[in-house]
């Protein structure tokens, strides 16, 4: 088995023998099997174990037992605590997927910290198909269905090609230990219930099951491959981008066949998962929003705007010394004797003398007002926006540039008449977009 193991590392280009690991380590049997292997093979690596604090005892029991292994191999070993119904019931999740959440986050931080280039978790091919049955029964689309990956970044699955039975027998061989993680065996929770029960029904109907399922995966992984290149191309013909903003037509999308597949498949990067609802407003709800944990979404009158949600309350202060920004917008920002008029929505050339420092870049609200240039009375933001079509996702990223109380600038769009330019006019103050 461990040449095995060794010819998938090599296959699969995992990680080299120089490469410094970090092993997540349960003290459970597929964890333990990994160790012992990887440790066999000459790889260098460092323990980390999660005390979830969800079994009492047991838990406890399992972190001393993954310390002494390591006392016992000489190995480094990093051990953290976690109030995982704390966070879960703060994020309203299930324990099982906080537990999920806290752990990659601490790996993440701890391949930092040590300088490991790996996280080698000990997945194997039981947890592969069970995997799939899981997203097929929860619904997760076409990448669903293509298994647990072997690499993914920082994280490696060297156990991915050998089976459960292939562990259970090489720990009997070579004499290990483990530790049974005693939730293992209810079928209260999804992946248990189908290890349990599902499984084992299916190997009735086929003893090869495993090796069956294993197969239809690799097939559709080179389906996916083909059906990802299709979808990327229609998406690059229809897809719009401007300052972070994601833009697609209506009646484009609309026409496009197989229509509920692509828009799936254009939404959910930016976390839209379940499209009916979207795909119901596309047919005259303009106006409705939508929104995602990261995302917000606009059906308007032709198009589908998608933006980063909103931090309304930001407030950016410029001072006469700051030459640019960049973020939360690119801009520059300069002072010059030229009175030179640019015809350039993205330049607004203000009076400098009668601009009070520090400036702000700010979101606008509602009554909110300015004089814009060529106007001589003032008029509310939320009419101007109105009498020029401003789409709601284009009112809600709209900046504006303040002195003190006064707007002196709708970025992108109009300067404010009495920051303009005069014939007594000294100094020029440029902030270009």
């Amino acid at each position: 088995m461990k040449n095995k193991v060794q010819n998938y590392i090599t296959e699969k280009s995992l990680f080299k023998r120089e490469d410094k690991l970090i092993l997540g380590i349960s003290g459970g049997a597929d964890s333990v099997c990994l160790m012992h292997i990887l440790l066999s093979l000459g790889y260098s690596f460092e323990l980390a174990h999660c005390n979830f604090n969800l079994r009492g005892e047991e838990s406890n029991a399992d972190e001393y037992f993954v310390k002494e292994l390591a006392k016992k191999y000489q190995l480094k070993i990093y051990v953290k605590h976690f109030d995982t119904l704390v966070y879960a019931t703060k994020n309203k999740i299930s324990p099982q997927m906080a537990a999920r959440d806290l752990r990659y986050a601490w790996f993440e931080k701890l391949l930092i910290k040590s300088s490991a280039k790996y996280l080698a978790i000990a997945h194997h091919a039981n947890d592969d198909v069970e995997t799939f049955f899981i997203n097929l029964v929860r619904g997760s689309g076409l990448k669903g269905f293509l298994g647990i990956k072997e690499k993914n970044n920082t994280i490696v699955r060297p156990l991915l090609s050998v089976s459960r039975l292939e562990i259970e027998q090489y720990l009997k061989e070579s004499g290990l230990v483990f530790r049974e993680d005693s939730s293992n065996a209810s079928v209260k929770y999804l992946r248990n219930k189908i290890r349990h029960e599902l499984m084992p029904l299916l190997a009735e109907m086929n003893p090869s099951i495993q090796q069956t399922v294993k197969g239809e995966m690799k097939i559709l992984e080179g389906v996916a491959q083909i059906y990802a290149a299709k979808v990327e191309k229609v998406r690059k013909d229809l897809i719009q981008e401007k300052n972070g903003i994601v833009k697609f037509k209506i009646s484009a999308l609309l026409a496009i066949n197989p229509f509920y597949n692509y828009l799936y498949e254009f939404l959910s990067p930016y976390g839209f998962y379940t499209v009916e609802a979207i795909s119901k407003a596309l047919q005259g709800q303009s106006g409705k929003q939508f929104f995602s944990a990261t995302h917000q979404l606009v059906v308007d009158r032709e198009n589908i705007f998608i933006s980063l949600l909103n931090k309304d309350n930001e407030v950016f202060e410029i001072t006469e010394k700051t030459i640019g920004l960049v973020h939360p917008l690119e801009i520059k920002f300069k002072i010059t004797d030229d009175k030179t008029i640019i015809y350039d929505n993205n330049i607004a050339q203000l009076d400098f003398e009668k601009l009070k420092f520090p400036l702000t870049l700010q979101k606008w609200k509602q009554g909110d007002k300015f004089m814009p240039l060529g106007m001589k009375k003032f008029k509310k933001l939320s009419d101007f926006f109105i009498d020029n079509k401003f789409s709601i996702i284009d009112k809600q990223e709209q900046w504006l540039l303040c002195s003190d109380l006064d707007i002196v600038w709708l970025v992108g769009c109009r300067i404010d008449e009495r920051y303009k330019l005069e014939t007594n006019t000294k100094k020029v103050y440029i902030a270009q977009l």
